[in-house]
């Protein structure tokens, strides 16, 4: 129960982790990885093939946690597949617990070699493939490994090797920069062989007959069980190809014709027209900064109360001054795709004008401007690392009161 439960808390995290993230803009590439695992590893029990077996599943031991280490070479084809070549060594130890029979503890060596498909689950099932922070991950193989007993009752009569090996893992990976990478995953392993437990499975039925065995076959066609719950770093090589400068090209300027000079034309006499004076308002150019605690909060366009009170200010000037027009201007953090970015400054500027309108001023005063990431106020573009209160500088609106030319 206790290894069952390790397993389901990792898949939890898997689950929680991966869906609750924020986003990251990154250029796809492909890249080489390597890496190293450490965690716990126990024996989980036997499945026998065949299916008129008196008993398909089974463990008959009380199984130990035991330490475990690996090692990993991989290559990602794309944000969503690569190939794995893995290797993990662990001991599988544990004592007889089905009867009173005195059958000794066991003790197997085991090291298991692994060619893995492994696939990026998010991306898989999300039209926007990229280099996510937190991704949830499966893989699934196959694999040979390769069996010493240290303790046990059946001698392995050197058939170290067993082949094949399936192995069926899932976990949760955090990219904690742009080459290295924390994973927290299980592994299970489903071994050709009954001697995980170091002991030959051969049950009688009543009746005399062989009840775990297919006819024709001496061995028992089992598949021993194994589970490796670990935490593993991993380095990739390989650089993100630079954004490509674009340069434009300099407008060429027409070199002008000569052309004949025109005899002047007699200029008739018009009378000067009054000059009419308009007087602009004093409220023009008043900037109101629509501040939401620290700006607007990450991935949202709600106004709160601080808000509220800073554009009913604004309300009020264009109230009294009825000519006048508003400008809202709204801006994101560099975080996320700029395309995401970009939309949700739309939403940011659609709350304040909704807000206006519902205060009485009418839609035909009031422009709104989206400008995404394009107009940081500080250094937090792509790739600087920075605090979240500086991230928070770039999340605001301003409304700006002007005054249209009108003909």
């Amino acid at each position: 129960m206790k290894k069952l439960s390790l397993s389901v808390v990792v898949l939890l995290m898997c689950y929680a982790l991966t869906f609750a993230q924020e986003k990251a803009k990154s250029e796809p590439y492909k890249n080489w990885e390597i890496g190293i695992s450490a965690g716990v590893a126990n024996f989980a029990g036997e499945y026998n093939m065949f299916k008129d077996a008196r008993f398909n599943h089974f463990n008959h031991w009380n199984s130990d946690l035991n330490f475990g280490f690996g090692a990993l070479v991989k290559r990602n084809f794309s944000h969503v597949f690569a190939l794995e070549l893995g290797w993990n060594y662990s001991n599988l130890t544990g004592s007889w617990k089905y009867d009173n029979r005195p059958i000794p503890d066991f003790k197997t060596e085991v090291n298991e070699y692994d060619l893995n498909t492994v696939w990026n689950i998010n991306n898989l099932f999300s039209k926007n493939k990229f280099d996510r922070k937190i991704y949830w991950y499966a893989k699934l193989g196959v694999g040979a490994t390769h069996l010493w007993k240290k303790v046990g009752v059946t001698p392995l009569n050197d058939q170290h090797w067993k082949f094949p090996t399936i192995p069926l893992g899932t976990g949760v990976a955090f990219r904690l920069s742009d080459n290295v990478k924390l994973s927290i995953g299980t592994q299970w392993s489903w071994v050709n062989t009954d001697r995980l437990d170091g002991r030959r499975t051969d049950m009688v039925n009543p009746d005399g007959t062989r009840g775990n065995i297919k006819p024709g076959n001496t061995e028992a066609d089992i598949f021993g069980t194994k589970l490796y719950t670990h935490v593993g770093l991993s380095y990739s090589f390989g650089k993100k190809k630079p954004e490509p400068v674009v340069v434009e090209a300099p407008i060429p300027v027409p070199v002008p014709v000569p052309v004949a000079k025109p005899e002047p034309k007699p200029v008739p006499k018009v009378e000067p027209v009054p000059e009419v004076i308009f007087v602009q308002p004093a409220v023009v150019g008043n900037t109101y900064k629509i501040n939401f605690g620290l700006n607007f909060a990450f991935d949202k366009w709600n106004l709160d109360a601080k808000s509220s009170t800073e554009l009913d200010r604004l309300v009020k000037d264009m109230t009294d001054n009825p000519t006048v027009d508003v400008e809202i201007k709204s801006h994101t953090d560099c975080r996320g795709a700029a395309s995401y970015n970009m939309t949700l400054s739309e939403k940011r500027g659609k709350s304040v004008k909704d807000y206006l309108i519902s205060k009485g001023i009418s839609a035909s005063r009031i422009k709104s401007l989206a400008f995404g990431e394009t107009q940081l106020t500080n250094k937090c573009a792509d790739g600087v690392p920075c605090t979240s209160a500086q991230h928070a500088a770039n999340r605001r609106s301003e409304a700006t009161i002007v005054i249209w030319k009108k003909d």
